[in-house]
């Protein structure tokens, strides 16, 4: 269980399709993780949806990936694909 007092900010990311490909890569890897979102509330985003542009509805919000203080370097090398683009 990750909670305030054993977490560790791994990176914070704006588009979702990024998101999902450090959580996978972490799953495969076998940490856990905790994600947090800022922004938009859910109602404010899904009201908003039809007055704003799809390109900018990907930057309304933001997500914080937490992981353990002891898996944050093992965390580190399993995202690095993912950060290069592979």
């Amino acid at each position: 269980m990750i909670t305030i007092f054993n977490r560790r900010e791994l990176i914070t990311t704006v588009p979702q399709k990024k998101l999902f490909k450090i959580r996978e890569a972490l799953f495969s890897a076998g940490v856990s993780s905790y994600t947090k979102t800022r922004g938009l509330g859910a109602s404010a985003a899904s009201r908003a949806r039809g007055m704003v542009p799809p390109a900018v509805q990907d930057y309304a919000l933001t997500y914080t990936i937490y992981v353990r203080k002891e898996d944050y370097d093992r965390a580190l090398v399993a995202i690095q694909p993912v950060l290069r683009g592979q």
